[in-house]
C-alpha cells in the first residue's frame, strides 16, 4: 500500500474512533494529518471510498495473525493453528477501536464492505477447513465445513466477551480453549459418523468455489486463474515449449494455494504473477493484469 495512503487511513481510523464515522468530516481528518483538504482527494474520490477502505485495512490487520511464521513451519497442525489464532485475538484487541465503532453505529455497507466481508469469510472458512483436514486426517473431511462453522461460531461470540466485556480470560488461553473444543467437536463427528449438515455452498453462497464453491462472477480470483489454466492447457498442446508450459501450470498452483490462505504470501504471489506476464500473449497478459489487481489491490 502506498505510505501517503497508508497514513491517511490510520489517521481516518483515529478520528473515526474519536468522533464515530458520520460525525467525522474530511477536514477533521485533514486537520489530524496536517495536509491540505485538496490533496486526500488525491488519494481517495470520497469519504465514502475512505470509510471502505478503512474497513479493508482492519480485515487485513485481523487475518495478519494468520499468516504463518518460518519458525511454526515445523510444529504440529494443530499447534500452528493455535499460535495463529492467538496472534489473531491480539492484533483485533490491539485495534478494538474500530469494531466497536462498527458496534455502535452500524454503517450501511457499501459494495465495497460487502465485497471485503464476504472475501474475509471465505478465507476464513477455507483456512479453517484445511487445518481441520490437516489435524483430524482424511476422515475428518465429511465433516469439515460442519468444523469450521461451529468453530467460526463459537469464536465469534468469545470475541464479543473480549472486545466489550471485562473477561477473565486472555489471547492464549482463548486460543488455546478454541483448539481444544476443536478437538471435542471433531473427534465426536468423526466418532459418530452422522450425516454432515454443512457445505461449502451452506457456508459461503455465492462465493464458494471449485465443486459448487467457485464463485461465477468473471472479476473473481478462482474464475481468472481457471481461464488462465485453460488457456495455458491449450497452449501446451500446440506451440509452447513443455519446460514453459510445466513451470507455467507450477505457477498457477502456487497462486491457487496461496489464494486458500488467509493471508497470502505477497512476495510470492507477485513473483508468480511477474513470472506468467514474461509470456506474451495479449489475452494472458490481460488475465494476469486483472487477477494482480483482484489479489493485490493497490
Amino acid at each position: 500500500m502506498n505510505d501517503k495512503r497508508k497514513q491517511i487511513i490510520e489517521a481516518a481510523m483515529r478520528c473515526f474512533s474519536r468522533k464515530g464515522v458520520q460525525a467525522t468530516s474530511i477536514q477533521d481528518i485533514v486537520d489530524e494529518l496536517g495536509m491540505a483538504k485538496g490533496s486526500l482527494y488525491f488519494y481517495f474520490k470520497s469519504k465514502d471510498e475512505l470509510v471502505v477502505s478503512v474497513f479493508s485495512h482492519f480485515a487485513d490487520l485481523a487475518l495478519s495473525g494468520l499468516a504463518e511464521q518460518p519458525q511454526e513451519k515445523l510444529l504440529p497442525p494443530k499447534e500452528r493453528l493455535r499460535l495463529q489464532l492467538q496472534r489473531s485475538i491480539e492484533l483485533i484487541v490491539r485495534n478494538r477501536n474500530i469494531p466497536l465503532m462498527l458496534a455502535r453505529e452500524p454503517l450501511e455497507l457499501k459494495s465495497g464492505m460487502k465485497s471485503i466481508m464476504e472475501d474475509v469469510r471465505s478465507r476464513l472458512y477455507r483456512w479453517y477447513r484445511d487445518y481441520i483436514e490437516e489435524i483430524y486426517g482424511p476422515e475428518s473431511r465429511p465433516y469439515a465445513w460442519d468444523g469450521a462453522a461451529l468453530l467460526s461460531g463459537m469464536m465469534l461470540e468469545y470475541y464479543r466477551v473480549l472486545l466489550i466485556g471485562e473477561p477473565s480470560f486472555h489471547a492464549e488461553n482463548l486460543s488455546r480453549f478454541f483448539v481444544n473444543r476443536l478437538d471435542d467437536l471433531m473427534k465426536g463427528m468423526i466418532r459418530e459418523q452422522g450425516v454432515p449438515l454443512m457445505g461449502s455452498q451452506d457456508l459461503m453462497g455465492d462465493s464458494a468455489c471449485g465443486e459448487g464453491e467457485e464463485d461465477s462472477r468473471p472479476d473473481n480470483a478462482y474464475v481468472l486463474l481457471r481461464e488462465l489454466r485453460r488457456q495455458t492447457e491449450a497452449e501446451g498442446r500446440g506451440d509452447l515449449p513443455r519446460d514453459r508450459y510445466e513451470d507455467m501450470r507450477a505457477a498457477l498452483s502456487v497462486l491457487e494455494d496461496e489464494l486458500g490462505k488467509p493471508v497470502p504470501n505477497r512476495i510470492l504471489v507477485r513473483g508468480m504473477l511477474a513470472f506468467l506476464k514474461e509470456t506474451p500473449g495479449p489475452s494472458r497478459l490481460n488475465l494476469v493484469e486483472q487477477l494482480e489487481s483482484r489479489i493485490l489491490p493497490q
